[in-house]
């Protein structure tokens, strides 16, 4: 239903109804935002690479087809703006890598993640995301804020759907080391 929608709003702003492609980037800007900032991680850039996919995607709207979701569509262009972003950056080297944290058998990840507020969780969870490889963050919230198959993801990033899931499985457990150290931390705050 919400492609239908997608449609008719292309089809008004084929026709010449430019007005239009406000409420295209109203329903799809966070998110958009969402997945650039996931692999820029900086809340400037990410603001830029969502208003140039916007542009983008504005420009390119005649070679839409309609074969894929306006969203998958739009995402793939977000994608493939911050990654160009982050190849344009000059001396600037990220460390993806993140360091093994020691684990113990005492820490209860579940039990205390499930102590945490609603939104501390969200911070948390921000905070984690920020740690992982930009792609694997990318496709981990196109997986489970987005709700994208593992297909449409695939469709969204051009990786094959078997390097889709090897970067949901790595993302997963990055994201659960990630977790368990930000809340290690936080707990250490306390005592």
């Amino acid at each position: 239903m919400s492609n239908t929608n997608d449609i008719k709003l292309i089809k008004l702003i084929k026709a010449g109804d430019v007005g239009s492609y406000a409420q295209l980037i109203d329903k799809y800007q966070h998110m958009a935002f969402t997945l650039a900032n996931s692999i820029v991680k900086n809340k400037e850039e990410a603001e830029e690479v969502t208003q140039d996919a916007f542009y983008k995607a504005y420009k390119a709207l005649d070679k839409f087809k309609g074969d894929a979701e306006y969203s998958t569509w739009l995402y793939r262009i977000v994608y493939n703006a911050a990654i160009s972003k982050l190849r344009s950056r000059k001396g600037e080297t990220t460390s993806l890598e993140s360091q093994e944290v020691n684990r113990q058998s005492a820490f209860n990840f579940s039990d205390n993640l499930n102590r945490l507020e609603q939104q501390e969780r969200k911070v948390f969870l921000k905070k984690a995301l920020k740690k992982l490889k930009e792609d694997d963050a990318f496709v981990i919230i196109l997986y489970y804020y987005k709700e994208q198959s593992i297909e449409e993801i695939a469709q969204t990033t051009g990786l094959s759907k078997s390097n889709v899931k090897i970067k949901l499985h790595r993302g997963r457990k990055q994201l659960q080391t990630e977790l368990e150290q930000l809340l290690r931390e936080e707990l250490k705050s306390f005592i």
